[in-house]
């Protein structure tokens, strides 16, 4: 589940992005990215205040960027499972049960999540014991055993290294553009030549011609004209 690191030590808890750009990365809905990085308070019916957690993990508030690559790429997935059809009242117990059940926290980013567009399903490696349930994916909600071939169609965009996302690409756009911690500060960067989306914007957003931004980038006209959709 999504938490606050007060001293990022690892390279993914840097703080990179605030809440809005990292809505606009993933391309979801601010309001949807900030209940989700912060959590939220309701009355119930029977008049009692509850609070639900975070689910993408951030930094200390504050002024500036408090999202790592790490919260990033939590929205990112989680994301991509809410618009394969995956409902909210599936995924936040999976989260907790494998939090509370097996230890493990920031499953939104780890190469063993997948979703065959219902259910969470999670790939159990060494964290269990049975041995029926090693290497299977397994439904969280029920722990019924899944075939693997489910899920090809799912999360390709993303690249994992060591278990833990590393990179994304990013399909809304062509041509292809990725975040990538090591680039950029992980901003959205052309993947073909390590210039920055923004930086092309702000040059057409300023009025300057699209083929003297692709000559002076050495990327196709074509290539500038979708950047700038």
């Amino acid at each position: 589940m999504g938490h606050t690191p007060d001293r990022p030590r690892d390279p993914l808890l840097a703080p990179l992005y605030s809440l809005r750009e990292t809505a606009g990365i993933v391309g979801m809905p601010a309001n949807t990215l900030h209940t989700w990085a912060r959590g939220y308070r309701y009355k119930g019916t029977d008049g009692r205040q509850y609070a639900v957690d975070a689910l993408i993990t951030t930094t200390s508030a504050g002024r500036g960027p408090v999202v790592p690559f790490l919260g990033l790429s939590e929205a990112y997935v989680l994301n991509a499972f809410r618009v394969a059809g995956v409902p909210m009242q599936r995924i936040r117990p999976a989260l907790t049960n494998l939090e509370r059940e097996f230890g493990i926290t920031a499953a939104l980013a780890s190469e063993q999540l997948k979703t065959d567009g219902a259910e969470v399903l999670w790939q159990f490696g060494d964290e269990t014991d049975d041995r029926e349930l090693r290497d299977s994916l397994v439904v969280v909600r029920n722990g019924q055993l899944v075939f693997k071939d489910v899920i090809d169609r799912y999360l390709r965009t993303i690249t994992y290294q060591d278990g833990l996302v590393a990179l994304i690409r990013l399909p809304r756009f062509t041509p292809d553009v990725v975040v990538d911690p090591q680039r950029n500060f992980g901003q959205p960067t052309l993947a073909s030549r390590g210039i920055r989306v923004s930086d092309v914007r702000a040059r057409l957003e300023a009025g300057e011609p699209a083929d003297e931004v692709a000559d002076d980038y050495r990327i196709d006209l074509a290539d500038v004209l979708a950047l700038a959709a």
